[in-house]
């Protein structure tokens, strides 16, 4: 028989054993960091998916240095963030220098790795680097911040021209950096809906030769078809976001409320063209 000493330490002791075995990991395929309260993303910009290299470390962000920062390592983040594949991995900040620490620096990604920091690199904090050559990277996907962030806005205008009735086409989407639309497949219904859409009357040119310069912020839109009849440019049918508009200039328009007649510039006809 057990005294009631006895049976309290087997049920102390039955107890501990459950604890034990509660604490062992189960099996998993998601891999998980070798090192506890690291974190990843990509700030300055309102798509999750492009982005200044941010590492959450030793409770605060820092940034990752742009030395010898290539096409594999921003693969690496990219596939780490779920956003797609890598479209360009700059040495330099395009959306703006981080601040505080700079906690990676050197990283030399072989492009299967499943985190950035398992990539061989000078070590924890160990860099020559300033702010200026902070490192980012531009993925396929997009994860845009939630409705209602600062910038939340979509419109369409035409800079650089005499008014706003023509001009280089500029569209804002959701704070995206990207803002010019290409001219490859532009054409004079493309341009009849941007006229439309910004109550300049109707089209008098669709510009695809660069008159109106060039923009400096990337691409947002390519390969744009307009029926003509649609409410704004974003309701035709257009491949988004290509990574360069390639031999392309940027497209531009030229509306019949502008003010501009075609003996305004050289070569126009007197009908709507395309140049």
């Amino acid at each position: 028989m057990y005294t009631v000493m006895e049976a309290i330490l087997f049920l102390m002791l039955i107890t501990e054993i459950l604890q034990d075995v509660g604490s062992v990991p189960a099996l998993s395929t998601v891999a998980t960091p070798p090192t506890p309260g690291l974190s990843l993303r990509l700030a300055g910009t309102y798509n999750y998916c492009e982005g200044r290299v941010e590492v959450y470390y030793e409770g605060a962000w820092g940034t990752v240095c742009g030395e010898n920062w290539d096409l594999k390592d921003a693969q690496v983040v990219c596939q780490q963030l779920g956003c797609g594949n890598a479209v360009e991995a700059l040495p330099w900040p395009k959306f703006g220098s981080g601040s505080g620490k700079i906690v990676l620096s050197d990283v030399q990604c072989k492009g299967d790795e499943f985190f950035l920091w398992d990539c061989k690199n000078s070590g924890w904090e160990v860099h020559n680097c300033n702010h200026q050559q902070d490192a980012t990277v531009l993925c396929t996907g997009e994860k845009y911040r939630p409705a209602g962030t600062e910038g939340d806005v979509v419109y369409m205008e035409l800079v650089d021209g005499p008014n706003q009735c023509a001009g280089r086409v500029q569209v804002i989407y959701f704070a995206n950096w990207r803002h010019e639309v290409c001219s490859e497949g532009w054409d004079i219904r493309d341009a009849q809906v941007v006229c439309k859409t910004l109550h300049c009357g109707d089209a008098v040119a669709a510009l695809t030769d660069g008159s109106f310069g060039k923009g400096n912020s990337g691409p947002l839109m390519t390969k744009v078809d307009c029926s003509g009849s649609e409410y704004d440019l974003l309701s035709c049918p257009y491949e988004y976001r290509p990574a360069t508009c390639g031999n392309y200039n940027d497209a531009a328009v030229i509306c019949s409320d502008s003010g501009l007649t075609p003996t305004g510039m050289p070569g126009f006809g007197s009908s709507p063209i395309i140049v």
